[in-house]
């Protein structure tokens, strides 16, 4: 069923959703190419915007200006979740946020801790998002798909839409 959100449900859809997933894939167009690496999600704040860590010496974190275009991907095929997100992506100097942001796993990518000169907080704030969100499970899905088959109607899919983040 089709179901587009705005405003504080589309943000609370978007969490809902993406954080539990954690992982995401980073999509930039660099020279004529779609770019993509995976990256943790550290917090979506309460106004829709999605926070990361990353190192000075990677292409996002020496390449990323003020305003840099970017998509996430977030996947999650075992619960049939799949969110995409649009915005634009800036590096955030703020001592205060990498304190807020901080947690023990951070250490594995970022020995030296938060004071690690060369750990950038990169913040993406959000524009829109689509969604697709089933809450069956694989065998219910699997069945929805062949009665549509057997049937010549169209699946269930479950729920999706658009997310006006703006």
């Amino acid at each position: 069923m089709e179901k587009d959100l705005a405003n504080t449900d589309a943000i609370k859809k978007l969490k809902s959703l993406a954080e539990d997933i954690r992982f995401c894939m980073y999509t930039t167009y660099e020279n004529s190419r779609i770019e993509s690496r995976p990256m943790t999600t550290l917090d979506i704040d309460d106004d829709g915007n999605v926070w990361f860590f990353t190192s000075r010496h990677t292409e996002i974190g020496s390449e990323t200006g003020q305003s840099e275009m970017v998509t996430l991907i977030y996947s999650d095929p075992k619960n049939n979740s799949y969110v995409s997100v649009s915005g634009n992506a800036a590096v955030v100097e703020s001592e205060r946020k990498k304190e807020e942001l901080w947690n023990p796993m951070s250490k594995a990518w970022f020995p030296e801790g938060k004071d690690d000169p060369n750990l950038v907080v990169l913040k993406v704030t959000t524009e829109e998002a689509a969604y697709w969100d089933s809450t069956s499970s694989k065998m219910v899905v699997f069945f929805s798909m062949l009665k549509a088959v057997l049937t010549g109607t169209t699946p269930d899919g479950g729920d999706h839409g658009k997310l006006n983040l703006a």
